[in-house]
């Protein structure tokens, strides 16, 4: 039986990136086809709805296959791949409470784009990339805490020298978060700006400094690709398989070698796909 489910779980695999093409074209020709109504409305194709059905249940079955020959269920509910495959699936099912008010359902369908995060699943660079971005997550913790300042202060100064010069502009406090998220990117809608010297003298030194920052988070991006793109040695895979082979995967050699690489995502990415090989075998059996 096992041997049965892990056939199914490979095909599944196997046609899930034409399965998400599929789904994302059609949905994409709904919302054109639809326009300002709703699939859901009356007049509408049925088919939409069907496809979309069918498209659910298929990646459903996947889901329920992976946690039924998963080793460790715990494990594969609380990876990252786990919880994408998670979302994926869940605004479908989410579309039959009903309580939902139409507002609420249009947000739900809008979250089946969501899906397209599987990609992570089917593209083995994707996940490379996701891979280098986990081992350099430590920093992003300054690198948001340095943006969170910079929210802070930038709003803060804006409202307080703004608000009785425009106070129809800035209005709230809100205002002043959205005109600094705004400005940080130097997108500038031109529906909130300084009016008072003060202000714009204030604006440029934020400018500035949101280009910075908006820097920084293009640059932790731009290293975690360059990471994903390093090659791993030869001799570094065979000792771990080697290691595996004559210790366990929880052998000393095999523990050791993941820690002194634990920063290198290409080591951890090739690790993993080892010991998930290895799990599917004795899950196999």
């Amino acid at each position: 039986m096992p041997g049965i489910l892990s056939s199914l779980l490979a095909a599944v695999h196997r046609f899930g990136p034409y399965v998400l093409a599929v789904n994302m074209i059609l949905y994409f020709i709904e919302l054109q086809y639809t326009q300002t109504r709703s699939s859901l409305d009356a007049g509408a194709w049925a088919g939409f709805i069907w496809i979309e059905r069918v498209i659910a249940g298929f990646f459903t079955l996947e889901y329920v296959l992976r946690i039924k020959l998963a080793p460790h269920k715990g494990k594969y509910l609380r990876s990252g791949l786990g919880l994408i495959d998670l979302v994926s699936i869940l605004p479908f099912w989410i579309g039959f409470y009903p309580g939902l008010t139409q507002e609420q359902l249009g947000l739900v369908r809008g979250a089946r784009t969501l899906r397209l995060l599987k990609m992570f699943r089917f593209s083995p660079k994707l996940a490379e990339f996701a891979r280098s971005m986990y081992t350099n997550r430590v920093r992003v913790i300054p690198i948001f805490l340095i943006t969170i300042m910079y929210l802070m202060i930038s709003s803060t100064v804006i409202y307080e020298v703004e608000r009785r010069a425009q106070p129809e502009v800035f209005n709230v406090y809100g205002d002043s978060i959205w005109w600094a998220v705004v400005t940080s990117t130097t997108v500038g809608y031109g529906d909130k700006y300084p009016v008072t010297p003060l202000g714009q003298g204030a604006t440029v030194l934020m400018m500035m400094v949101g280009i910075g920052i908006v820097g920084m988070i293009f640059g932790f991006f731009a290293d975690s690709f360059h990471d994903s793109r390093q090659p791993l040695e030869p001799t570094l895979m065979e000792e771990y398989c080697r290691g595996v082979h004559e210790e366990g995967p929880q052998g000393r050699t095999v523990l050791a070698l993941r820690q002194t690489h634990r920063s290198n995502p290409q080591f951890l990415i090739f690790a993993d796909t080892v010991d998930r090989y290895i799990d599917s075998a004795e899950g196999a059996n």
